[in-house]
């Protein structure tokens, strides 16, 4: 099947018309997705070079959805193809990138969870501080606790709560 001249400028005509349309409204849809410039306009390309492939597929009442769903395609393949790329070329990078001030603020944090650990051994009762440990610590549900120390389930209940209640204002003291 031979195509006549005119029949390709009215399709030529027709996809021109239809970027000019769109291009505005693509660019913006895809610069929503993609911070880049320079990665939203070829991204851009993409998208009319495939709509420019499959222009006989378009019509004036799919058009805006065809072109939209080729626009988050093409957005979804530019993330594949990127996030392929620097993961590998920056593996090494953050594990190296650990500063001075980094450092410190790590030694800050065990410090002071030190202190903590002292100072729970120190102020809360033992009975209170073991029924602590069995149930955040060792994961050690209520019910088992009650029947290993023979006690009520309302009081191990009350210590636990006592306890997250009394770390959490000491933390707040201490920062």
């Amino acid at each position: 099947m031979k195509l006549s001249g005119r029949h390709i400028n009215t399709e030529l005509g027709s996809y021109e018309n239809l970027v000019r349309q769109y291009n505005h409204q693509v660019f913006s849809f895809i610069s929503k997705k993609i911070q880049n410039e320079e990665d939203a306009l070829d991204v851009l390309q993409n998208v009319f070079m495939h709509l420019w492939i499959y222009k006989k597929s378009l019509d004036s009442t799919n058009s805006a959805n065809i072109i939209f769903t080729t626009c988050r395609d093409k957005i979804a393949e530019f993330y594949r193809a990127s996030k392929k790329q620097p993961l590998a070329e920056n593996i090494f990078s953050d594990f190296a990138d650990t500063s001075f001030d980094d450092l410190k603020s790590v030694e800050k944090k065990d410090r002071l969870l030190t202190e903590l650990e002292k100072s729970i051994v120190l102020i809360i009762p033992p009975l209170r501080r073991k029924i602590f440990k069995m149930h955040k610590l060792e994961g050690i549900t209520q019910e088992k606790i009650a029947l290993e120390l023979d006690i009520p389930k309302s009081t191990v209940k009350y210590h636990i709560l006592e306890a997250m209640t009394f770390l959490k204002n000491h933390h707040k003291t201490v920062n």
